[in-house]
């Protein structure tokens, strides 16, 4: 075995076994020199040779042999000096401490007491010597040598002793680097073990802790309580048995965790507390310290994941088969250039280029667009609504012509890349049947009656490619009246005919569509003769009332063959009912006519019958009140009469009783007046001209001043209020309403009577009012105001006979005008009223 390399660098014992050869060789002549005791020079030459000894071991790398040999060195030249000198107390005795410094320094514990001990029973042997008188006679003469060897003596041991507190200082500086490391170690480990249990209670996955010894459940976390049902109280110190539903899937879970210290995402079967069972995704791991095995895993239920994948898959699959058996025409794209990633059997666009041919080309490459700007416009607007619904462009047919689509189309990403699920449709036979519609719907706009007729038959007979279309009408006897007839493209005088033994009789006993595609002219040979034609087709269309009455009916005729479409029962159904319509407004038309014709003679007979009756009944008022004048007028003259002459004979009571009838007297003498008066304002023709009202109500008013002296009356009248009225009716009017006014503010300390023009009337016609401060009235009993005899308040109150309200009303309504009466209690009234209907000027 050969030994280790030499270190290179030196050692502390290098530097003693050095510093000691140096010194020892240096002594050793020194000695020789000075003493006449050659054999004092044993001692220092010894222990030069042991020194230069352990120099050439220590280069030789054999340092366990240089601590032993040293000391041994040290202590024989101790005890070679000291028999040498004849005495203990020579210099020689200090060796033995240093011996035991060099043992204690570099030599392990057994040895450091052995020589120890040694030295004292080596001094105790050469001490009993020297008192038995062994040695020869010592002198104690004191020389250089002695100095020398107490210093290199103690040289020696002081570097011994600055080598061993260096040691030490090292090691307590190794210690104490060594004990913070391990506290830094024991923080960490506790952060660590803070967090892993922060993670470890706070997952939201299944955790368990188990120790890899026995197995048994060390702790759980909550989202293993709730995945479970298991309590934690309930699984600790409790083997895992009980989470697996096969227990030889648990043997071999464990034998791939044993084997590798880890299992990753291993598909399992759960069993929960419920005895419920769940897809699972277990991960453990070992943990690697021999005296702590703890095994953690971790459990994923993928339960509600497996089966949103079996939904997706089903998904996919629904998705799949409606994309390739769709009738529609469906494709996907890529958004950037347009290659076709999938396309179903209807989406193939060209005769010879099979699905497999289409994927992997763009769609400019297949000509599907007309343009690269179409389908750029297509994709413009596709970025920015993220789809489009019923977008319009055109692209090529599969026999190359362009052709009017209509798209929908949505964006969807597939694996990452922007692309487009599109379905297209082919609207080019619709849109040439709107613009058949529309311009059919042109030609017949803002046409009626005859007008309608004709058009409708004119652009009928190109829509249904027909030879002959006829509009006719159901006449009241039966027979058939065409309203318009086009017959090659021209419009033919129209004729009346028999419905019966033709097709038409046929149409009009249906309610549905009559249709002849061919052979008519075999069913009915007389149809010849009254079209002019010799017709193989025919299809009808009856036109009925609202009760299902037929009123009429549209029909065209083929002189070949025809297949009927359903383009074409459309467009019989749309001129049908345009033609129903049309039909039934002009028979309401004419009704109305009829109508209006009889209504006017009704009106004007009915008005003359009113005038009289009007005439007769203001005839018979007016001769009532004059023919009751006289017999009042004597009754009253009576009693007046009577009065006088009993004048001093009645009593307090017949008194009373004769002024009662007295005021009754009076009181019918007034109500006939007016009575009289309403009937004058309902007589009589109406001398209509410009009035000035203003003018006519200060002299109503000046009038009333003067019937009451005593009572100063304040009225405002706005200048320049004119009308168009009869001016005799118009003073009469304002006589009863400033009259009222007059009387129903008597009670008023300062009493306000006003006339003016109203300011938010009906536009289209002039307003007035009067207005007063007086009593008022309650606006519930308002309906009252204007008819004969009925009044707001008692006689008592106020006089009245309830005529003047009345009397203003009839002549409002001679003139065409309103009238309407607004009052609160207390707070006076208001009347507003017009001489002049809405349409007369102002």
């Amino acid at each position: 075995m050969s030994s280790p390399p030499p270190d290179p660098s030196p050692s502390p014992l290098q530097a003693i076994g050095l510093l000691v050869a140096i010194a020892a060789t240096i002594q050793a002549p020194l000695v020789y020199l000075s003493s006449p005791n050659l054999s004092e020079v044993i001692a220092p030459v010894l222990i030069a040779l042991s020194a230069w000894t352990v120099l050439l071991l220590l280069r030789r790398g054999y340092q366990r042999l240089v601590a032993p040999l040293l000391v041994t060195a040290v202590l024989i030249a101790a005890v070679i000096g000291i028999v040498a000198f004849g005495s203990v107390r020579t210099a020689a005795s200090f060796l033995f401490v240093a011996a035991v410094a060099g043992a204690g320094i570099f030599l392990p514990r057994r040895a450091l007491f052995l020589t120890v001990a040694l030295s004292v029973v080596i001094l105790g042997a050469l001490t009993w010597m020297e008192w038995k008188g062994w040695f020869k006679t010592a002198t104690f003469k004191v020389g250089f040598t002695v100095w020398l060897t107490y210093a290199m003596t103690m040289v020696v041991v002081a570097i011994m002793v600055y080598h061993s507190r260096t040691r030490a200082q090292q090691a307590l500086d190794l210690q104490r680097s060594e004990l913070e490391r391990r506290i830094r170690s024991e923080q960490e480990r506790d952060q660590s073990l803070e967090r892993f249990t922060r993670i470890f209670r706070n997952s939201p996955s299944p955790m368990i802790a188990q120790s890899a010894r026995n197995g048994l459940i060390l702790d759980v976390n909550p989202a293993f309580e709730r995945c479970y049902g298991h309590t934690r109280e309930n699984v600790l110190g409790c083997s895992d048995e009980m989470l697996w539903v096969e227990p030889e899937q648990r043997t071999r879970y464990l034998e791939q965790l044993f084997a590798h210290r880890r299992a990753d995402r291993t598909h399992v079967k759960g069993l929960r507390a419920d005895g419920s069972r769940f897809d699972a995704l277990i991960t453990s791991e070992m943990g690697d310290d021999p005296q702590d095995r703890l095994i953690i895993t971790t459990v994923t239920d993928i339960t509600e994941q497996n089966a949103t994948i079996e939904r997706l898959r089903r998904s996919e699959d629904r998705f799949a088969k409606a994309f390739n058996f769709s009738p529609m025409n469906l494709a996907i794209t890529r958004l950037s250039d347009g290659l076709i990633l999938e396309v179903n059997r209807a989406g193939v666009i060209s005769d010879g280029m099979g699905v497999d041919v289409l994927r992997g080309r763009t769609t400019l490459e297949t000509g599907a667009w007309l343009t690269p700007a179409h389908r750029q416009a297509y994709v413009d607007q596709l970025k920015r609504d993220g789809r489009v619904l019923a977008y319009e462009s055109q692209m090529r047919s599969r026999d190359g012509r362009p052709v009017d689509v209509r798209l929908w189309a949505v964006l969807i990403d597939i694996e990452g890349e922007e692309c487009i699920l599109s379905s297209t449709v082919n609207v080019s036979e619709e849109k040439r049947r709107e613009a058949l519609l529309l311009s059919v719907a042109q030609g017949m706009t803002g046409e009626t009656g005859a007008a309608f007729f004709t058009a409708l038959a004119r652009h009928a007979a190109p829509a249904l490619k027909a030879d002959v279309v006829m509009v006719s009408e159901l006449l009241p006897d039966q027979k058939v009246q065409t309203l318009a007839m086009s017959m090659d493209g021209a419009l033919v005088p129209n004729l009346a005919y028999a419905p019966e033994g033709t097709p038409c009789g046929e149409a009009l006993s249906r309610s549905d569509l009559c249709v002849y595609e061919q052979g008519l002219a075999h069913t009915y040979p007389d149809l010849s003769s009254m079209t002019g034609i010799q017709a193989s087709a025919y299809i009808g269309q009856s036109l009925r009332d609202q009760d299902g009455t037929p009123i009429g009916l549209l029909s065209a005729m083929w002189r070949q063959p025809i297949t009927l479409t359903s383009e074409m029962r459309a467009l019989m159904s749309i001129f049908a009912s345009r033609a129903t319509a049309e039909l039934m407004r002009l028979r309401r038309e004419r009704e109305i006519q009829q109508l209006n014709a009889t209504l006017e003679q009704r009106v004007q007979s009915r008005t003359a019958e009113l005038r009289k009756l009007n005439a007769e009944l203001d005839s018979f008022a007016y001769s009532v009140s004059h023919d009751l004048k006289s017999p009042l007028r004597s009754i009253d003259g009576f009693t007046s009469l009577l009065s006088e002459q009993l004048q001093g004979r009645l009593t307090t009571d017949e008194e009373q009783l004769l002024q009662r009838v007295l005021a009754s007297t009076h009181r019918m003498s007034t109500l006939i007046a007016d009575l009289l008066a309403l009937a004058r304002v309902s007589q009589g023709e109406m001398a209509l001209g410009m009035a000035n009202l203003s003018e006519i109500a200060e002299q109503v008013m000046q009038a009333e001043q003067a019937k009451h002296p005593d009572k100063p009356l304040t009225w405002r009248i706005e200048p320049g209020l004119v009308s168009v009225c009869d001016a005799r009716l118009a003073r009469i009017a304002l006589e009863n309403l400033l009259g009222n006014a007059v009387k129903y503010t008597r009670d008023q300390p300062q009493p306000l009577i006003e006339m003016g023009r109203c300011k938010d009337g009906d536009p289209g016609r002039t307003s007035f009012f009067v207005r007063d401060n007086g009593v008022g009235f309650n606006m519930a009993y308002a309906d009252k105001l204007f008819k004969p005899f009925q009044r707001l308040h008692g006689p008592s109150e106020f006089e009245g006979t309830g005529i003047g309200l009345a009397t203003v009303r009839r002549i409002v309504d001679r003139h065409g005008g309103q009238i309407q009466g607004v009052g609160t209690p207390g707070e006076g009234a208001e009347f507003r009223f017009s001489l002049t209907p809405a349409s007369a000027p102002r």
